[in-house]
């Protein structure tokens, strides 16, 4: 092999192995730009299990879509029986909803609401009627604390645009990091562990009573069929 015949084969090889040194950068940083939260929680009522929800966020680079699913049968005021069912699509472009559906059966009754943006605003559809909401639209999304810091929120299963206070304070004794969501007539708290992982829920339902939400290991909901 002459001296021209190595020196071109070396520079192959070293194109070649910068390739492969190339595309396992690129991928790497792709796997850190991909990832699935998956959320599941069950649900009790003064105490009672109830049923549970469950979360599933998909995040691709600056895009993030949230699924969620919730089955629930409760009795109010010992008398009438409520079979309770949810499920609910959000897509959002970095810190701002893109679009979202969401449907609710309540015993017989079926609630549908949606939303989108259009022309750089966004608009609410509930119950056949499309209203201009605001521009860049949060909604309560407790599995991202940071969003939650907002002045109005949208309630995807009314579309409701609901104005809100936030208070945050830190537990030294267990490390989490507390969070009260104050409506107009109500309370969310919650609670966060020392990496910013939602783990619990609680809010005071006006009849149903106390309303908990405790993140278990096992999966929920899986196998249930749709509404």
């Amino acid at each position: 092999m002459t001296l021209v015949q190595k020196f071109l084969k070396g520079r192959r090889l070293f194109a070649r192995s910068g390739t492969i040194l190339l595309l396992s950068f690129g991928a790497s940083i792709f796997a850190e730009e991909n990832a699935t939260e998956v959320f599941n929680f069950k649900v009790s009522l003064d105490n009672r299990e109830v049923g549970w929800h469950r979360f599933v966020v998909e995040t691709k680079g600056n895009q993030l879509t949230v699924s969620s699913k919730a089955k629930m049968d409760f009795t109010v005021l010992m008398v009438k029986k409520v079979a309770y069912r949810h499920e609910a699509t959000e897509n959002w472009l970095g810190d701002c909803l893109q679009a979202f559906e969401s449907k609710t059966k309540r015993n017989t009754k079926i609630f549908l609401t949606s939303g989108s943006v259009k022309d750089g605003d966004f608009y609410v559809n509930r119950n056949g009627e499309e209203v201009l909401v605001s521009k860049c639209v949060k909604t309560f999304a407790y599995w991202r604390p940071a969003w939650l810091d907002d002045e109005f929120l949208l309630n995807v299963e009314t579309g409701k645009y609901t104005p809100i206070s936030l208070e945050v304070t830190e537990d030294q004794l267990t490390n989490m990091t507390k969070r009260v969501v104050g409506l107009p007539k109500t309370e969310i708290h919650l609670a966060y562990d020392k990496s910013g992982n939602w783990q619990t829920l609680e809010s005071e339902l006006k009849i149903a009573g106390t309303l908990r939400y405790q993140r278990i290991n096992e999966s929920v909901g899986e196998t249930d069929a749709k509404l």
